[in-house]
């Protein structure tokens, strides 16, 4: 099986080498010069201050109260929005949204998330050295869905230039264990040349800001039509530029290199539940953990530890462990897309909800209920 799924990916690569040579050479060209006579940029209701955040919306079903929410909550702690529409806006919610920010930009969705950020950056270039701090983010997740600041304090308070919410790929991937003694073998964590920090939330000092690299970055980086190489060659890069910049210091809200001594901090019985609540969307992940969880309680404590690690280093943080992330560690992130995965992930992240205060989980419901892609694995009243 694994045979066959490598003899695809190198029939998926050859055949779609033209369109992604194409991409590699021409596609800022017709990113900048051609779609450029589509773009639209307005004049919002409030002024630029020192701190900036770009919200990356793309609508699926317009606007909803999450998404004022999230742009409530930043203007109120001071942050200048500017919102970059990757899908056209209505003009009801092209009122509602510039009452809400700074600049509004309504784009084609050419180069995804990084095509929009780096519109919205090269907007911003020229003052965008004298800003205190930028955030990135996107709408692919619910944001906040907690009552504190804890997100936001964890940036002014942590003196680092680059900051995740998660990070990906750091923990190296050792073959699935088939049996206990496997359980023991230590997974190195690592910043590896695939290592990055989550594009869905990104904050920059001043420090980073002022740097010419940094705009220089964005100016240079290749556009691509193919979502997965336009991702990877941003939120990868973006990463690689600030660690491979020895000057800069960086990390994340949730300290994946940290998560083992975490959760030493917890009792047996309770990494047992962590273990059985996980949210694994992967079909050999989900038979691993299948397999292990009939014989969780024969386990060690250290044992049921790098049993989780596991899982983590084989499906990212903020799927797996969203639960415990929430529940334990006060993540104030939700991912839309564990609604889309199965109908065992839906119904596990719709439990997490039901718990969130309920002004909060109202306006997810909602998301959910006008969503098809959202609510095709629940059962809605």
């Amino acid at each position: 099986m694994k045979i066959f799924r490598e003899i695809v990916r190198v029939i998926k690569q050859f055949l779609f080498l033209p369109k992604n040579i194409t991409n590699f050479f021409l596609g800022n060209f017709f990113n900048d010069y051609f779609l450029s006579k589509y773009k639209r940029e307005y004049s919002g209701s409030l002024s630029l201050g020192k701190k900036v955040i770009i919200y990356l919306l793309f609508l699926e079903n317009g606007l909803s109260k999450s998404h004022l929410r999230t742009l409530k909550y930043f203007i109120k702690e001071k942050y200048s929005p500017i919102i970059v529409s990757n899908k056209p806006l209505s003009a009801e919610d092209k009122d509602r949204l510039l009452k809400k920010c700074w600049t509004l930009i309504e784009r084609k969705n050419f180069g995804y998330d990084a095509g929009g950020h780096r519109d919205a950056i090269l907007f911003l270039s020229g003052k965008i050295s004298s800003l205190d701090n930028l955030i990135l983010l996107n709408d692919s997740t619910w944001f906040p869905i907690t009552r504190d600041d804890s997100y936001l304090n964890f940036i002014k308070n942590s003196n680092l230039d680059f900051i995740g919410a998660t990070s990906h790929y750091g923990f190296e991937r050792l073959k699935l264990p088939s049996n206990r003694e496997d359980l023991k073998k230590t997974i190195n964590f690592n910043y590896n040349k695939n290592f990055h920090y989550a594009s869905y939330a990104l904050s920059f000092s001043n420090k980073i800001l002022k740097n010419e690299g940094f705009l220089n970055f964005w100016r240079t980086l290749k556009l691509s039509g193919t979502k997965n190489i336009a991702v990877r060659r941003w939120e990868i890069g973006i990463t690689q530029f600030v660690i491979n910049n020895k000057n800069f210091s960086h990390g994340s809200f949730i300290n994946s290199k940290k998560i083992a001594h975490i959760l030493k901090n917890f009792s047996r019985d309770t990494l047992i539940k962590i273990s059985k609540e996980s949210i694994i969307e992967h079909k050999a992940l989900k038979k691993f953990k299948e397999k292990f969880l009939t014989n969780l309680d024969s386990l060690s404590k250290d044992e049921i530890i790098n049993f989780i690690i596991i899982l983590v280093s084989r499906q990212i943080i903020v799927f797996s462990l969203i639960k415990f992330l929430i529940e334990e560690l006060n993540f104030p992130f939700l991912k839309k897309i564990l609604f889309r995965f199965d109908k065992e992930c839906s119904e596990k992240t719709y439990k997490i909800i039901d718990k969130l205060d309920r002004d909060i989980f109202e306006e997810i419901y909602t998301d959910i209920k006008n969503n098809k892609s959202l609510n095709k694995f629940l059962e809605l009243n």
